[in-house]
């Protein structure tokens, strides 16, 4: 009898870790997506303050694009059903 408490117990114990580590990919996708808001609305504002020069933007654009390839691919690891992830390719301009 108490090795069936014992099992029962791991079973819990599992199902628990299993179900804060559900909640890790959760906190880590909604991160991912406040980056890449952050780095965008920073790209938008670069572009707007040098529409002369939007080479001086080059930086933030290539961290909007990294942080936008980190979110699909979080996303894409989260959504039952949806395994692809869109990567980009960077050219120069």
């Amino acid at each position: 009898m108490q090795s069936k408490v014992v099992t029962g117990a791991r079973t819990l114990i599992a199902l628990f870790a299993a179900g804060l580590l559900g909640g890790c990919g959760v906190a880590a996708k909604i991160e991912a997506r406040n980056d890449y808001r952050t780095s965008a609305d920073q790209y938008k504002a670069c572009l707007t303050a040098n529409s002369a020069a939007p080479q001086n933007c080059e930086g933030l654009r290539l961290a909007m694009e990294t942080d936008e390839r980190k979110f699909n691919n979080l996303s894409a690891g989260t959504n039952p059903g949806s395994q692809t992830s869109h990567n980009v390719t960077v050219l120069n301009r």
